[in-house]
């Protein structure tokens, strides 16, 4: 039985790639927020004939992503982890003894849960689902962390760079899993939602955006595709077509500062790695 993890499963485009992987003969494991929408991704998957497991977590607290990594820890190897939870903030907001929310749920969580994972020998691959906004991003160790550098539109970008980078550094202390990650393009999701006029204008534009249904149709067939990336490098993926990595991620002083700094805060907050 193929047997799949996926974080942020119960909107967007990890709620319809939930539902575009679940087929009989598979076994998704789905989490995100408990909430009303978690168990209806799970029963559409249901409804199509997949085995389903619910395992409800906050992203935004490491203590849950710990947690979520001991219970996941009863699924069945081999397993391919779907990292999907994101976070586009519209306001500064502080988690985890002042760590910045973004950079927790959009890399530190992700970075977490799968170096749990990988330690216990469960995954063979491991997918994490970024954003091709992440050229634009910078990171600056005494200010991104925490926030001090925030910015509605950049602080989306940094995060999903600091991820993107990571995923590079533990592909390269995995040699045998298989690693991924994408750009899954521009969808009419609910990420960067804001209130205000902004936010209204926003919402007209997403209308001509691609539905995020259209969106896990593409992303599903890349998932399962035979290889993602080298032996001890992840694959970058643009939609559907494997490319080069751009140049702000392939900077491996930057990857190995960034690898550095992730692993001394979750160390701080008693999560080392």
């Amino acid at each position: 039985m193929e047997r799949f993890i996926l974080t942020g499963a119960s909107r967007g485009i990890g709620a319809a790639l939930a539902g575009a992987l679940a087929r009989p003969g598979r076994e998704l494991w789905l989490s995100a927020r408990e909430s009303p929408a978690l168990t209806e991704a799970a029963d559409r998957a249901v409804a199509v004939g997949a085995a389903v497991q619910v395992r409800p977590a906050d992203q935004a607290r490491l203590d849950e992503v710990e947690r979520l990594a001991r219970d996941l820890l009863e699924v069945p190897g081999p397993v391919t982890l779907i990292l999907g939870a994101g976070l586009w903030p519209h306001r500064c907001e502080h988690v985890e003894g002042g760590l910045e929310r973004a950079f927790v749920v959009n890399h530190l969580a992700p970075v977490l849960l799968a170096a749990r994972l990988l330690a216990a020998g469960q995954v063979t691959r491991v997918f994490f689902i970024g954003a091709g906004l992440m050229i634009k991003g910078r990171f600056d160790e005494d200010r991104t962390p925490a926030g001090r550098d925030f910015s509605s539109w950049r602080t989306y970008c940094d995060t999903k760079l600091c991820q993107a980078l990571a995923a590079q550094h533990l592909a390269g202390l995995y040699p045998d899993v298989d690693f991924g990650v994408t750009h899954p393009g521009v969808v009419r999701t609910d990420l960067g939602a804001r209130p205000g006029v902004l936010g209204g204008v926003l919402r007209l534009v997403k209308r001509k955006w691609e539905t995020p249904e259209a969106c896990a149709a593409r992303l599903a067939s890349v998932v399962e595709t035979p290889r993602w990336g080298d032996l001890g490098a992840a694959g970058w993926w643009f939609e559907k077509e494997r490319q080069a990595w751009p140049a702000p991620a392939d900077d491996a002083a930057l990857r190995d500062r960034v690898w550095t700094i992730t692993a001394r805060l979750l160390d701080e907050r008693g999560h080392g790695l």
